[in-house]
């Protein structure tokens, strides 16, 4: 009497090990996508904070400070005369992300003790630094084929 073979055959394991390793890589892609997405929108939200925080420094201290944004080394810096550098963002370090702007230059904003920006930078101007604008300007953020903006107005609102 023969006994009935019991388990899978070599071909139905191929097959199951297959369509496991396909439906993983799909997985694994869409879960970089998300990944990227939220590390565009992170840089963005940083953004967002950290000229928050130069506007409520300077309303604090009662003294004009200065945000730097420097669009090649993707960073960010808020300066004041009485305090120096206080706070220094990598974009690139920290999040991997790139800024850009439109002509791909850096830019400074000068918060005023009274919350609005002074595109002429009152005291900043004897120190040699220019490149303010007063248009509105796009800060974008981007990783690989993502990206997400921020409007920059000369008064130093956001619109993102």
């Amino acid at each position: 009497m023969k006994r009935p073979s019991a388990g899978f055959t070599l071909i139905e394991l191929v097959i199951v090990i297959l369509i496991g390793s396909i439906l993983t890589s799909i997985a694994l892609s869409s879960f970089q996508n998300v990944q990227t997405r939220f590390a565009v929108r992170g840089a963005k939200q940083m953004y967002m904070t950290l000229h928050q925080r130069a506007r409520s420094k300077a309303v604090e201290m009662g003294e004009t400070v200065l945000l730097l944004v420097y669009v090649p080394g993707d960073s960010a810096v808020i300066f004041s005369q009485s305090e120096g550098i206080t706070d220094i963002t990598r974009f690139d370090d920290q999040l991997g992300v790139d800024l850009r702007t439109q002509g791909n230059f850096s830019y400074m904003m000068c918060m005023t003790p009274r919350g609005y920006s002074d595109y002429s930078c009152g005291s900043y101007s004897s120190w040699g630094m220019t490149q303010t604008f007063a248009d509105t300007m796009r800060l974008e953020f981007w990783l690989g084929a993502d990206s997400t903006s921020v409007l920059v107005l000369p008064m130093g609102q956001l619109i993102g």
